[in-house]
C-alpha cells in the first residue's frame, strides 16, 4: 500500500515540476506552495474535511477556492486534482517531494550547519561557501543551529554529506583510538 502512495506522490510531484518548468513560474509556485502547505499542516481538520466525503463536493471546492485564492494556478490545479481523485491527504507529501525534485533539478543542496556558538552573517556566508565547494552544489540553502555540546567547531549535514569538524567528534575519535 505504501508503495502505491509513493508512486502517486511521485507522479503528482513530477507533474508539478514539469508545470513549473513549462510555465517558468517557479518563484510564485514555490512561495504559494509553502503558504498553502503551512496552512494545511497547521490545520489537520482541514485535510480530514477535504479527504472525507462527509461534505458535498461543492463545499469542498468552495473551501479549496478560499484556501488557494490568489495562488499560482499550479497550486490551485494541484489541490483540485488531488481532491477530485480523493488524494488530498497526500498534499503535504506531494509538496515535500516536489521541493526535493526542484532542489535536485536546480543543483540546490540543503544543509544544516551546527556550531558550538552563534555565528555572525559573515561566518555564515563563509560556512555556506565552504560546504558548497565541498559538495559541488550550484547553490546551498543553509539552516544554522547552535549546539554547545560540540565544544568548538562546526558540523555540516545534508542528505548525502556530513562534514564534522567539531571538537566533540575529534575527542571521541581520539578516545576510541586510545582505548581501542
Amino acid at each position: 500500500m505504501a508503495n502505491k502512495k509513493e508512486k502517486v506522490v511521485e507522479q503528482y510531484a513530477e507533474a508539478l515540476l514539469a508545470y513549473g518548468s513549462d510555465q517558468d513560474s517557479f518563484d510564485s509556485l514555490l512561495a504559494d506552495l509553502k503558504v498553502v502547505n503551512d496552512v494545511v499542516a497547521k490545520n489537520p481538520k482541514l485535510t480530514a474535511l477535504l479527504s472525507a466525503q462527509t461534505i458535498s463536493e461543492e463545499d469542498q471546492v468552495s473551501l479549496l477556492d478560499t484556501l488557494t485564492k490568489g495562488a499560482n494556478q499550479g497550486v490551485v490545479n494541484l489541490t483540485k486534482i488531488l481532491l477530485s481523485h480523493h488524494h488530498f491527504a497526500l498534499f503535504g507529501a506531494v509538496v515535500n517531494r516536489f521541493f526535493e525534485l526542484y532542489q535536485q533539478s536546480q543543483g540546490i543542496e540543503s544543509v544544516v550547519i551546527t556550531s558550538a556558538v552563534a555565528v555572525d552573517d559573515n561566518q555564515k556566508e563563509r560556512l555556506a561557501k565552504a560546504f558548497q565547494k565541498q559538495s559541488g552544489a550550484k547553490k546551498v540553502e543553509a539552516t544554522y543551529t547552535v549546539d554547545p555540546e560540540l565544544v568548538a567547531g562546526v558540523s555540516m549535514q545534508s542528505k548525502s554529506i556530513l562534514i564534522d569538524g567539531s571538537l566533540k567528534t575529534k575527542i571521541a575519535k581520539l578516545k576510541a583510538e586510545l582505548l581501542g
